[in-house]
């Protein structure tokens, strides 16, 4: 299914230019600017949450607790 979006001329000679240049269709490329755009937003919130847990020294010291409890867990035993 598909359906019609309203971009500025600009933005739609971008993806076109870029369709040219990559042989992908615009609908596959503006997929991927989606998915990207998705991306960047997660780790934006995820880096301003992870700084919060770290300005916070009560949280960061249970953070820190719990990696050094769990730091043996993944140790190779195949030697």
């Amino acid at each position: 299914m598909s359906t019609t979006i309203r971009v500025s001329e600009q933005t739609r000679d971008r993806f076109a230019k870029l369709a040219d240049e990559t042989g992908r269709p615009m609908t596959q490329l503006l997929d991927e600017a989606a998915d990207a755009l998705e991306r960047r937003v997660f780790f934006d919130r995820f880096s301003v949450r992870y700084e919060a847990l770290r300005a916070d020294p009560a949280a960061w010291d249970e953070i820190e607790a719990e990696r050094a409890s769990e730091s043996g867990a993944l140790r190779d035993r195949s030697s």
